[in-house]
């Protein structure tokens, strides 16, 4: 027949269970995707400065009531941290390049290093954000446990059963 139905060529009925393949595999990228940010996040711990902070540090900035009326119009009025890197300090204020912006609603923009000023009286709380050895160790140990468990659950590595027939291959009762 000349035509044929977009709707079963779409939705894999044609394949049988190809729709629902191809779904699964959609979902366990999903959750690969996210435990993998989960262990790159995992490496890094923020600490309260308890020194003045040098350039090149990345901080975790908290804004107060007054930071997100004053800092409104430069990265939104919902804004409640910022996240970026120290180019240089004063008294009364931090020069950073912006990373992120995170909103009262949860969600956050990326930015891309663009220049900002904030004056110290507009936040509630700074961090510093460290790269932690010790988390880093831990999650490089749980990933190659990992990889370790499903290879030989797999027998990918060469340990497989031996219970083989290697038989002598002559076919007519010899």
């Amino acid at each position: 027949m000349w035509f044929r139905s977009s709707t079963s060529a779409s939705f894999g009925a044609e394949s049988g269970s190809g729709w629902l393949a191809g779904h699964r595999k959609r979902i366990a990228g999903g959750f690969l995707l996210a435990f993998l940010n989960g262990v790159a996040s995992g490496c890094y711990v923020n600490t309260p400065l308890v020194a003045a902070p040098v350039p090149g540090s990345q901080l975790d900035m908290e804004l107060n009531d007054r930071g997100r009326v004053g800092l409104g119009e430069s990265v939104g009025p919902a804004a409640t941290t910022v996240e970026g890197t120290l180019q240089s300090l004063t008294d009364s204020a931090y020069m950073i390049r912006v990373a992120s912006v995170g909103y009262v609603n949860g969600q956050s923009n990326k930015w891309n290093g663009e220049p900002l000023t904030i004056q110290k009286e507009f936040l509630k709380d700074v961090s510093e954000r460290r790269f932690s050895r010790s988390r880093s160790f831990l999650a490089a140990a749980i990933i190659t446990a990992g990889v370790v468990a499903f290879a030989v659950t797999r027998s990918l590595l060469g340990a497989g059963n031996s219970d083989r027939d290697t038989g002598g291959g002559g076919g007519n009762g010899q």
